[in-house]
């Protein structure tokens, strides 16, 4: 049973991750704040701390990098502290602890700064529109350059507009787009836990099945076999 730190795992990801798959990994939670099921191993603390970043790491074979501060709307000192040197954190824990592989929670905020009516592949330049978008280019770059020079294995998931549909009855055209149903991204860090080692480098756009997709998602069906079950469209009203 592969042994996965999941950093940020107290949240709405991590959690609902976790309550489908506790049976199939095993878990350790790397949070400020205890996670919803406490049967699973946790460490409270953050990323700036080291020495909390070392215990997390040992004996662990796959990190799932969810922290972070996750507001489009932060400023650029608080996104600097807690997603770009915290990830920089990680990394180097990791590089000292011989583990080689992570899944990066990265964002469509990456290609925010794209006019609304663009489709976006994974080849195409980031041009993020706002601080928290640069915020995980940074960490995307500096994955990119740990697989050449030290070996890590990375996919880095540009996740929509994750939300649960009990929790809205409509959406703007832009969020419809860009929908991601916490049961697909499930689906998809399956996938990403179970290729990972065919994997140097990689990103892979994350939305659902939505009619009108702002993120292109054929490459992770090609290559993950990914294959999303919802449709935004389906679910939510569009909000005039």
């Amino acid at each position: 049973m592969k042994k996965i730190l999941i950093t940020g795992g107290a949240g709405k990801i991590g959690s609902h991750f976790i309550s489908q798959n506790k049976e199939k990994y095993d878990f350790i939670v790397l949070d400020k704040k205890r996670p919803i099921d406490e049967s699973v191993d946790y460490i409270i603390g953050d990323l700036s701390d080291v020495d909390v970043l070392s215990k997390a790491c040992k004996g662990v074979d796959i990190v799932l990098h969810l922290a972070g501060i996750p507001s489009a709307d932060t400023p650029f000192d608080l996104v600097l502290a807690a997603n770009m040197l915290g990830t920089k954190n990680l990394l180097d824990s990791m590089l000292e602890n011989n583990i080689s592989k992570i899944i990066f929670a990265s964002s469509a905020q990456t290609i925010e700064g794209y006019e609304k009516d663009i489709q976006i592949d994974e080849t195409m330049p980031t041009l993020p529109g706002n601080y928290y978008g640069i915020s995980k280019v940074f960490g995307e770059s500096l994955l990119s350059y740990l697989s050449k020079s030290s070996g890590v294995k990375a996919i880095c998931l540009r996740i929509g507009a994750y939300e649960f549909p009990e929790d809205f009855t409509e959406m703007n055209a832009r969020d419809m787009s860009a929908y991601l149903h916490p049961d697909d991204l499930n689906q998809l860090l399956n996938k990403c836990i179970e290729s990972i080692d065919t994997f140097d480098f990689e990103i892979f756009n994350a939305i659902s099945n939505n009619t009108y997709k702002r993120l292109n998602i054929t490459k992770a069906k090609r290559l993950l076999n990914y294959t999303p079950q919802y449709n935004s469209f389906n679910l939510f009203k569009l909000k005039q």
